[in-house]
């Protein structure tokens, strides 16, 4: 396979292993690593363009395992590394602070009930384009392609960098609310 990779025959033998480990690679990703279809979908494509540069530049001259195993540990590391860029730009919480993306992923509980009223209080005030993008994203679970072209964004980047924005507004309003109010 590596030589057919190498010779003129690589667009058909790459194809073949596109497609073949494709939609297993996308649902073992969704279901074993906190990532979206459209993250899985990403990865895969970078998973494949990595296999094949490294036969082409002659990293990879002979493949000790299954193709399906080097491939899935390539894709490992590229979700392993896309979580960790995640979970940097995430907002970080004080102690003390109400974990807001707990309160838009989970059920109302006693606990966070009177929590989520100050929340959707907090997300009016908070005012759009702020709100729409925070309600696609956390209550309809968009992605932030989908969001980019529901709002009629340039792209998901735009759309990921607004986010992370209106959070850090949502949460000052909140604790200002939330603090005023006690």
């Amino acid at each position: 396979m590596i030589e057919r990779i190498k010779s003129k025959d690589s667009e058909q033998e790459l194809r073949e292993v596109y497609s073949k480990y494709r939609n297993e690679f996308l649902l073992w990703a969704v279901k074993h690593y906190d990532c979206t279809m459209e993250e899985a979908k990403d990865v895969f494509q970078q998973t494949i363009v990595i296999f094949y540069e490294n036969i082409i530049y002659g990293k990879v001259t002979v493949i000790s395992t299954q193709v399906k195993t080097y491939l899935f540990g390539i894709g490992k590391n590229k979700i392993l590394e896309l979580l960790r860029a995640k979970k940097k730009n995430m907002p970080q919480f004080e102690e003390g602070d109400i974990d807001i993306q707990h309160i838009f992923y989970n059920e109302p509980n006693a606990e966070y009930e009177e929590k989520l009223v100050q929340m959707e209080s907090s997300l009016a005030l908070l005012g759009d384009p702020c709100k729409s993008i925070l309600e696609h994203y956390y209550y309809h679970k968009k992605s932030m392609m989908e969001i980019s072209e529901i709002l009629d964004y340039k792209n998901r980047e735009t759309v990921k960098n607004m986010k992370y924005k209106c959070l850090q507004r949502l949460k000052q309003i909140f604790k200002t609310e939330f603090n005023s109010n006690n």
